[in-house]
């Protein structure tokens, strides 16, 4: 594919009329090298790049849209929309998209962009614009193309020809007689495999240098099995030594959050099966020679290390990881029925290991810690001294959170982690000051900002999710909400409901809450936590009221509390959103109904300002005062008049609302109605008999 790719990108050169775009999906990438959503954005991106009028391809777009994208990220479905909206706009250009390893994304979704993509050249042939995709994938999952050409690379007869050709250039036996046959076997055995050749190769060329005769190599390979998963279990099991780094190897291949670069394997591995190991890089006891080397000795050649620019460490192909993960698994891991588990903590004690090992004696780090933006200096030695130091800290509470989802309890890990050793760690590693935590941070708060749901699941203080702390979003469930820690938050919430029983519906809104996540909040990582205001206004200015009931419904939550500087309550806050099961709710726990804010106004007079009809009759059901005057000398019906809400304007005077109040300046009702130009509701005054205007 990366051939096909370089030659269209080469025909194209020069040619502004012709656009080629590419993605490779990677398997044991980051979330966007592997996902749909990662898929869709580089294309987007690399299309505005080389066709920068197509930008406007956004107009479709909300104001409102737009808002939630900015401040919560792309979904899938407006990429999608964006990238159609684009391609149906370049006319005579044409455009070629190249897909590489369809089958390294999520299963489930690789139907689905095969399905996008098909209705994408639709769209482009109404248009009347030139689009060719072209994707490649192996033969699992089965992918199913309506229109198009579908090419099975084993049955090519060029593919045999470049089989032939790699064992003639690679396969080193000397000037023995029958190295015509050997080769001719090769490729007979191979059954068309390109892999296996290319393993096979290796073992045959081994034999020779370690002397074996004409006939001994050709005995070897007769030995070696033709399946390409029994060739698999014969290089894992032909020897038997250094078994346990082996296991390691691959743990840390199969599980690592991102690919890891040869020093961090190197170091992984050393920390894992030498307890006196600091993890720290003595360049001149190994270099990056021996660590690539020690890579590949240690997985007996079934890992490679990149020899583009990042240099990272790879199975040779994904069929590897598919082996391993699939019938190999419980023979080579040596655990039983939970290999992901135990792997898992595995690599969770390995993270925790550099974590507690001793630096100081190698990186002068200063106390109090430099502001992160003039730390660049000491991340970077940081990181040439402990290549794995970083990595540790990242991923050791996600190793931890993936035994504790595979059934191996975490509840001792918990109990004994040194939270203020990784704080400090983590603060001076970290890029942005505003992302440290300070030293007072709780555990249960880092947890839900990094939402690892099954770790709190379990934690001591798992209920303390409204608890305000002195963090960048104040509290463990906010910051879960603000990163998009969707499993969090749910959890949270879970807990919640099962500590109040006595609240069905808690348990109804769990629900609600889980099938509806993408739509649900405001927050964002742009939210900031104030002080100045109650922990429930700003839930309630976030608009998420499932999360505002449960907050009510809080063993700690004050029913009167009010911001330091409108001194509103949370039934004000309620009232002004228009929140009716969460006015109930705080009717029902006693909150007061005459309550007024800095400027003297009541939950009635919020809720009629806001046109909230079914509010304003709740409140007045209950017995709100209809004449209550604010520090303007207003009244509800005064707001919903200026604000033209007819419905409540109607509801208010046939509650028997004064007519003819003014305000301190002077202001009736139908001043007020005609001055904002709302005819309806200046009808509706004069028809109650309101005095007209002079």
């Amino acid at each position: 594919m990366k051939l096909l790719f370089e030659e269209a990108k080469l025909n194209a050169k020069g040619n502004s009329s012709k656009i080629t775009l590419s993605f490779f999906f990677l398997a044991r990438g980051t979330v966007e090298e592997k996902s749909t959503t990662g898929l869709y954005r580089s294309l987007l991106h690399q299309l505005f790049e080389k066709a920068v009028e197509l930008r406007d391809s956004l107009e479709w777009l909300t104001a409102d849209g737009a808002r939630v994208i900015q401040r919560n990220g792309w979904h899938e479905e407006a990429l999608k929309q964006t990238l159609t909206h684009a391609v149906q706009k370049l006319g005579s250009r044409s455009l070629t998209i190249f897909v590489d390893a369809l089958d390294e994304c999520n299963k489930n979704e690789a139907a689905g962009i095969v399905y996008f993509f098909e209705g994408l050249c639709d769209r482009a042939r109404e248009a009347q614009v030139r689009l060719q995709i072209c994707f490649s994938s192996r033969h699992y999952p089965t992918i199913v193309i309506q229109n198009g050409i579908e090419v099975t690379l084993e049955h090519e007869i060029g593919h045999t020809e470049d089989i032939e050709n790699y064992i003639k250039l690679k396969l080193k036996v000397g000037k023995m007689k029958k190295v015509e046959t050997l080769r001719s076997e090769i490729l007979e055995k191979s059954s068309g495999i390109f892999l296996w050749v290319v393993l096979v190769v290796d073992i045959l060329n081994s034999e020779y240098r370690n002397g074996s005769a004409a006939t001994k190599i050709r005995e070897r390979l007769k030995e070696i099995p033709p399946k390409l998963t029994d060739l698999f279990e014969m290089i894992l099991t032909r020897d038997g030594e250094n078994l346990e780094r082996l296991q390691i190897c691959f743990q840390w291949i199969l599980f690592a959050t991102r690919p890891l670069k040869p020093p961090e394997l190197y170091f992984a591995i050393q920390l894992s099966l030498d307890k006196e190991c600091t993890g720290f890089w003595d360049q001149d006891d190994v270099d990056l020679d021996q660590m690539k080397t020690f890579v590949r000795c240690s997985s007996k050649g079934l890992a490679e290390v990149t020899r583009n620019k990042a240099s990272e460490v790879q199975f040779i192909h994904e069929s590897v990881r598919d082996f391993l993960l699939g019938k190999y698994e419980g023979q080579w891991s040596g655990v039983s029925g939970n290999f992901v588990g135990h792997g898992h903590e595995i690599l969770r004690n390995c993270c925790l290991a550099q974590l507690n090992a001793s630096i100081s004696q190698d990186v002068d780090i200063p106390d109090p810690l430099p502001q992160a933006s003039k730390a660049a200096q000491l991340r970077e030695t940081i990181g040439l001294k402990f290549p794995f130091l970083e990595y540790s800290v990242l991923n050791v509470l996600h190793y931890a959170n993936g035994a504790q989802q595979n059934a191996i309890n975490q509840g001792g890990f918990l109990a004994d982690f040194p939270l203020q050793r990784w704080i400090f760690l983590n603060n001076t590693l970290e890029r942005y000051d505003v992302r440290r935590y300070t030293e007072l941070a709780s555990l249960l708060y880092i947890l839900a900002e990094k939402n690892l749901a099954d770790l709190i699941r379990i934690h001591p203080q798992r209920e303390s999710c409204f608890d305000v702390e002195n963090e960048r979003y104040g509290l463990p469930i906010f910051a879960a909400l603000a990163t998009g820690s969707y499993e969090a938050v749910q959890t949270f919430l879970e807990v919640q409901a099962e500590i109040q029983p006595q609240e069905p519906l808690l348990h109804h809104l769990c629900k609600q809450y889980s099938e509806n996540k993408n739509k649900r909040t405001n927050f964002g990582r742009n939210f900031n936590f104030s002080r100045r205001k109650s922990v429930f206004s700003q839930v309630e200015e976030q608009g998420d009221e499932v999360i505002v009931t449960f907050l009510c419904a809080s063993a700690k939550f004050d029913v009167e509390s009010k911001d330091k500087d409108s001194s509103q309550t949370p039934l004000s806050w309620a009232a002004a959103n228009g929140h009716e099961a969460v006015v109930k709710l705080l009717l029902e726990k006693g909150a007061e109904l005459e309550t007024s804010s800095s400027s003297g106004r009541t939950p009635l007079s919020f809720a009629a300002a806001r046109g909230h009809e079914a509010v304003v009759k709740l409140l007045l059901e209950k017995g709100a005062e209809l004449e209550t005057l604010d520090s303007y000398g207003r009244t509800p019906l005064s707001y919903a008049a200026a604000r033209g809400h007819e419905a409540v304007v109607k509801l208010l005077l046939e509650k028997g609302a004064e007519l003819e109040t003014s305000s301190s300046s002077g202001q009736t009702l139908l001043s007020y109605a005609v001055a904002n130009g709302h005819e309806a509701v200046v009808k509706l005054l004069l028809e109650k008999g309101a005095k007209k205007l002079q």
